[in-house]
């Protein structure tokens, strides 16, 4: 990493980039801010989740969300506002609101409405000043969705960073974040320690079926590992008192601490979550439960080392195909193997 990594801002605009609501959201804009900033920019992060984990990022200025009611004016000190608008700010969005924001505010998502995309470059001819607008111009296009073009099996970080190269026209990309660990952290100090996370955020559609999952744990143990079941924390009492649940099961109330915990990790066994994107992108071995039969699906996890297991055979059904009792736990471990 050149000089300029750590350098002051090499440039006099602002900017605030807004970050939607989800974790793996989340950190896919973390790399955009420290992107941004390799180029010289002075962003600030919004976004509640990674400000949970700022002191792992000491290079970044990030910033919990504004409150919804200041949500609207928090931003006006700033000459660009890049944002993919958090989940309490879709919820109020309709036409009309929409298309205020968007002359407003840069607004990008991964598939956004076509009525996102506006042209931002006479709005900040007009309202900054020359030097501040040639600074700010070969962005001023990027509105709109991040999967500008057809991509096959591109991660959503290949696709991310594909979107920063020609879209927003960045020279210097970097695929992670530089992380600064805390002092008493040591990387994968408990290698035999596997961090089984069994829900996400739809768990109906997403998730290997909580049995499956205990019945994986149970092998992993008789092969010698310390399996650890990690859910979110309103998950927690449920998991907790799961009947046939013999295994540790601590709760961590915020990104920070399970963050910390991840780290010292010998690696991460998942569904389709946010739990396996924060795991690899601190670099730990993540091994991901798909639903589909495609390893080379968009979100699958690969900032780190990361394999994706898919179902056998899936059955067509009415309320969604049957694919649980198609994954294999031998799969599962041979991958996890691999890895390690």
């Amino acid at each position: 990493m050149n000089d300029t990594a750590h350098s002051p801002s090499l440039k006099r605009s602002r900017i605030a980039l807004v970050a939607y609501s989800s974790l793996g959201d989340g950190l896919l804009y973390l790399m955009m801010a420290e992107n941004l900033r390799l180029n010289g920019y002075n962003v600030t992060y919004f976004g509640d989740l990674a400000f949970q984990m700022r002191a792992w990022m000491p290079q970044l200025t990030i910033q919990p969300y504004p409150e919804p009611e200041a949500f609207d004016s928090a931003f006006d000190g700033y000459d660009l506002v890049i944002m993919s608008p958090p989940q309490f700010v879709r919820d109020r969005m309709d036409e009309q609101t929409a298309t205020a924001m968007r002359e407003k505010w840069m607004l990008i998502c991964q598939k956004p409405p076509a009525n996102w995309y506006f042209d931002h470059t006479e709005r900040v001819r007009q309202t900054c000043d020359p030097g501040v607008f040639e600074e700010l111009r070969g962005l001023l296009q990027a509105s709109g969705s991040i999967r500008f073009r057809k991509f096959t099996s591109e991660s959503m970080i290949d696709i991310m960073l594909d979107f920063m190269r020609h879209r927003m026209g960045l020279s210097r990309l970097a695929r992670g974040v530089e992380l600064t660990p805390p002092a008493s952290l040591a990387y994968r100090r408990y290698p035999e320690r596997i961090v089984v996370s069994p829900d996400s955020a739809r768990p109906k559609k997403k998730n290997w079926p909580p049995k499956s999952f205990l019945a994986l744990c149970h092998e992993l143990r008789a092969r010698g590992y310390d399996p650890k079941i990690v859910v979110a924390p309103r998950n927690h009492p449920e998991w907790s008192a799961m009947p046939g649940n013999v295994f540790d099961t601590p709760v961590f109330p915020d990104i920070g601490q399970l963050s910390a915990y991840l780290y010292e990790s010998g690696a991460v066994i998942a569904n389709d979550s946010g739990n396996g994107h924060l795991a690899s992108f601190l670099g730990i071995p993540v091994v991901t439960i798909y639903r589909k039969r495609n390893p080379a699906f968009h979100w699958r996890p690969s900032w780190g080392p990361a394999e994706v297991i898919c179902p056998r055979l899936t059955i067509p059904w009415f309320d969604g195909p049957i694919w649980g009792p198609f994954v294999s736990t031998s799969d599962i471990i041979d991958a996890l193997a691999r890895l390690r």
